[in-house]
């Protein structure tokens, strides 16, 4: 058994034999030592918003923190079709989509068609964001959490979507945006600070944005986690 126990563990020095065939070594030992030190921290430490300010950033960087980062969530909008011979006759009443669901579950369109689309929600009100993306944000936004969504397609109000939209956190009551507005291909949403104060200690802070004829069906869905969203040491949103 000690032969097996010290040809396996050969290049390292002087072995320390436990029972069973596993041993500790030194290298192990200090392995150990630097993951107690650092639990979590050091894991982290290889994100490149976390170790460089914004303006040292790649174009490469930018492009990957602007589309896969705690301030930058690519998802899958639910898109419904456009079904223009669903308007109801006078003398009928009307009926969609499979299992004849009627007008109101699922909006103006079949419950079935339902088309995902790639979209990208970003927190823009947030200083990284800011300093490297550079966003052209209203001033009336100014003090609010801004979190846009691009490259939604249709055709949407700002009161509609201000209406099914909301930003939620675990213990906290869901508010709705004070302001939406259409910048461009994007929307904007800002929220109320004071309504919503988040820290670090907060956990999947989730944007939803719904529609339907009452609102219902989930449009938009990202989740951002306050403990992530660290810049410069402090929480940035």
């Amino acid at each position: 058994m000690n032969t097996a126990v010290h040809s396996a563990c050969a290049p390292e020095p002087a072995p320390i034999v436990v029972s069973g065939p596993r041993c500790i070594t030194r290298r192990s030992i200090l392995g150990l030592a630097s993951a107690l030190a650092c639990p979590g921290v050091c894991a982290a430490a290889g994100h490149f918003w976390e170790s460089r300010q914004a303006s040292q950033w790649t174009p490469e960087e930018i492009a990957e923190f602007a589309t896969n980062s705690p301030w930058a969530k690519q998802v899958t909008a639910q898109y419904r079709a456009a079904m223009n011979n669903l308007v109801p006759r006078p003398d009928s009443e009307p009926v969609q989509g499979r299992g004849e669901a009627r007008v109101g579950e699922c909006g103006l369109v079949p419950c079935g068609n339902i088309m995902p689309g790639k979209v990208i929600v970003i927190w823009e009100s947030a200083q990284p964001v800011r300093e490297a993306i550079h966003p052209a944000i209203p001033p009336e936004f100014n003090g609010r959490y801004v979190i846009s969504i691009r490259g939604l397609e249709g055709e949407y109000t700002p009161d509609r979507l201000a209406a099914g939209s909301d930003l939620s956190a675990k213990g906290k009551v869901p508010i709705q945006p004070g302001l939406v507005r259409q910048r461009n291909s994007s929307y904007l949403f800002g929220f109320s600070k004071d309504l919503m104060p988040l820290t670090a200690g907060d956990k999947e802070v989730q944007f939803n944005v719904r529609t339907g004829a009452r609102l219902t069906e989930t449009l938009v869905h990202a989740v951002f986690n306050p403990k992530e969203m660290i810049y410069r040491g402090a929480l940035a949103v």
